[in-house]
């Protein structure tokens, strides 16, 4: 049995088109890229369950947070299928980017085209009030942006 996980090492993302999502997840999300390398061979392929496996994979990470890493994996050998899963699907994932500001984030984004699932959206957890939206990367990919830090509500005595 496994003991514990001690920490959070990276997030993987497969995607179609490796230059247009590192213009994405770089160019516009400001992500850094800290790594890149390729995998292929009898090790990859075991690893991954197929045969003949050629995989780039690009790391990255948010300014602010670094040591948790994004790979963005491209598989050149065998090329994958785009996935239908939607929010609410099991077995779909998503993740969330910290931002200081939401509707500003929306805004600009939106301007570059970036789509989105709806508008900013708030909740009142009655302690701090979080500002959050759902958008898609260039695969469909859901991500979620979130406002770093939440808005504290007074605490009522």
């Amino acid at each position: 049995m496994i003991n514990s996980v001690n920490i959070l090492d990276h997030i993987s993302l497969t995607v179609s088109d490796m230059d247009r999502s590192l213009a994405f997840y770089c160019d516009l999300l400001g992500m850094k890229e800290v790594e890149r390398h390729r995998l292929e061979g009898e090790t990859i392929s075991k690893m991954c369950g197929k045969p003949e496996v050629v995989m780039q994979v690009i790391r990255l990470e948010a300014p602010d947070t670094p040591g948790i890493e994004l790979d963005l994996q491209q598989y050149v050998v065998p090329e994958g299928s785009v996935s239908t899963a939607q929010l609410g699907d099991v077995a779909h994932s998503h993740f969330c980017f910290g931002v200081p500001d939401v509707w500003a984030s929306y805004n600009e984004l939106k301007s570059k085209g970036v789509e989105f699932i709806s508008e900013p959206v708030s909740f009142d957890l009655g302690w701090a009030i979080v500002h959050v939206v759902f958008f898609k990367d260039p695969d469909g990919f859901i991500l979620e942006l979130v406002q770093e830090p939440y808005e504290m509500k007074e605490k009522s005595d």
